[in-house]
């Protein structure tokens, strides 16, 4: 045996693996594109499903679950500011500094500052500290 025979045996079987790599990865196209198909059709039946139990259900008057609505205090609304802060560690200061620079500690520090942002009276807020 000599090396072209050696080199050929090894370009023989790199394109072998090659192949049944392609193979392989063809396969599981068609298994992911028959799954998004399935998945789409029962999406649809779904679908359709949930417009007739719509249709065949009479319309609800009055209030819905979706619709209740729960008043504070201006006092019980600050109260709750500042649990929330005290929580993260923060004074109001702090956190409107964090929203300045759009530079927020945590998740949840942004997340109080879309809730309460610009709608606290600190006076309001030191004067129970």
């Amino acid at each position: 045996m000599n090396v072209d025979d050696v080199v050929a045996e090894k370009i023989a079987a790199a394109r072998a693996r090659a192949e049944a790599a392609k193979r392989r990865r063809a396969a599981l196209a068609a298994a992911r594109q028959r799954g998004l198909a399935h998945r789409h059709a029962q999406k649809l039946r779904n679908l359709e499903a949930s417009r007739h139990r719509e249709a065949s259900q009479p319309a609800q008057e009055g209030p819905v679950d979706d619709d209740v609505v729960i008043e504070v205090t201006t006092e019980e609304f600050h109260d709750a500011v500042r649990t929330s802060l005290a929580r993260l560690g923060l004074t109001y200061a702090e956190l409107e500094d964090q929203a300045r620079r759009r530079d927020f500690t945590s998740a949840q520090a942004q997340v109080l500052w879309v809730s309460i942002g610009g709608t606290v009276t600190t006076e309001l807020l030191e004067e129970n500290q």
